[in-house]
């Protein structure tokens, strides 16, 4: 049995996350500046009329900012109830991976830190680290976000 990963590049390494937990994937945002964000949150972007925070991966996971570029996706995800834009340097497609290419998360990276890293999987002998979108965003970050939301 396999199941479906949308896998995506960051700082020329490879991420995967499951495809039913991205409501869609979109290019070519105007990012605007949110005041007192969080640090990973780049600003907010319009998206069918609706205003989302665009939420930076490169910066959650240590990465140095870089300028987007024609590569430059958007996936936007559901983390409680509250829809946010992740940006990725490259969308490399939807993949089925099969279950016994999907491994548990060694204890050695396991912590409070890394709780994002749901397992690691074996794609063509390339490892893709598979996130688990509730846990991307932190606590304090998302309690931000609402706040700056219902505003």
């Amino acid at each position: 049995m396999s199941t479906k990963k949308v896998v995506f590049r960051l700082n020329e390494e490879e991420y995967g996350i499951d495809i039913s937990e991205v409501n869609t994937v979109e290019k070519d945002m105007v990012i605007k500046r949110m005041l007192k964000s969080p640090n990973n949150v780049k600003g907010k972007t319009n998206l069918r009329g609706n205003d989302i925070p665009v939420y930076s991966l490169r910066r959650k996971f240590g990465f140095k900012d870089i300028k987007p570029d024609k590569n430059t996706r958007h996936l936007i995800i559901s983390v409680d109830e509250m829809d946010i834009a992740f940006e990725v340097d490259q969308v490399k497609g939807i993949i089925d991976i099969e279950e016994s290419n999907i491994f548990d998360v060694p204890e050695v990276i396991k912590c409070d830190n890394t709780q994002y890293i749901k397992s690691i999987a074996n794609v063509n002998g390339e490892l893709v680290l598979v996130l688990d979108s509730k846990f991307l965003v932190d606590n304090e970050e998302l309690l931000a976000l609402q706040a700056k939301n219902k505003r």
